[in-house]
């Protein structure tokens, strides 16, 4: 039984969004445009939900970096993926 708890409590976190977009008086910013990265190639896109979350897997080649923007506030500089999760990115009008 303690195994399954554990097992259930990883699949749980691992669903869990690793980056979170804020302003710069901490509110959530929804719609962000979160662009993972490695040093050949960026995938696509992905997108903050209302809690200003999104989940982005490490993946194969890993990725390095994140790029997040959002039309309204200026280009945050690339943020390095290999921080401890979750990551949260202050966008700044």
């Amino acid at each position: 039984m303690k195994s399954l708890l554990g097992v259930l409590a990883l699949v749980c976190t691992s669903c869990s969004p690793t980056i979170f977009v804020v302003d710069e008086a901490g509110r959530p910013i929804e719609d962000a445009k979160v662009v993972p990265m490695s040093r050949s190639f960026n995938w696509p896109p992905k997108v903050t939900d209302e809690r200003g979350g999104v989940l982005v897997h490490q993946d194969v080649p890993t990725i390095d970096y994140v790029q997040v923007s959002k039309m309204g506030y200026h280009i945050h500089p690339p943020v390095n993926f290999n921080l401890p999760k979750p990551i949260t990115v202050v966008l700044k009008k």
